[in-house]
């Protein structure tokens, strides 16, 4: 578990650092992105450092600072997917619904899922 939460953390971090770094090439990069509306470089930058500290904060969980470190990260994951959840239903996100998958989805739930089961174990 403690790989699979780098993992994660680490490609959080590493989009975030991507979407702080260089917004319009992130912008025009992930499929999808640009159908949600024109590219606003300070929001993209904010939601950049939002996905760069959980993505430090799961990693800090798995390094040893234990699992409210891990869900802290996780939270803004898990918001973040629930929200695409409700897009889609509402008809937004459906041609990359592969993408909203694996990159969206999955991480989110996975990173819960371990926050979880590290509480389990410090418990």
């Amino acid at each position: 578990m403690r790989i699979l939460a780098i993992i994660i953390g680490a490609f959080m971090a590493a989009n975030g650092v991507f979407m702080f770094v260089d917004p319009p090439s992130w912008y025009a990069t992930v499929p999808g992105v640009p159908e949600t509306g024109p590219l606003n470089l300070h929001f993209v930058r904010d939601i950049g450092i939002a996905y760069g500290v959980s993505g430090a904060a799961i990693i800090w969980g798995a390094l040893g600072a234990g699992w409210r470190a891990t869900a802290l990260g996780a939270a803004f994951l898990a918001l973040h997917s629930l929200l695409h959840v409700g897009e889609t239903i509402m008809g937004h996100h459906r041609d990359v619904l592969v993408n909203e998958v694996l990159a969206v989805h999955l991480p989110a739930w996975a990173a819960v899922i371990i926050a979880y089961l590290q509480s389990r174990r410090q418990a």
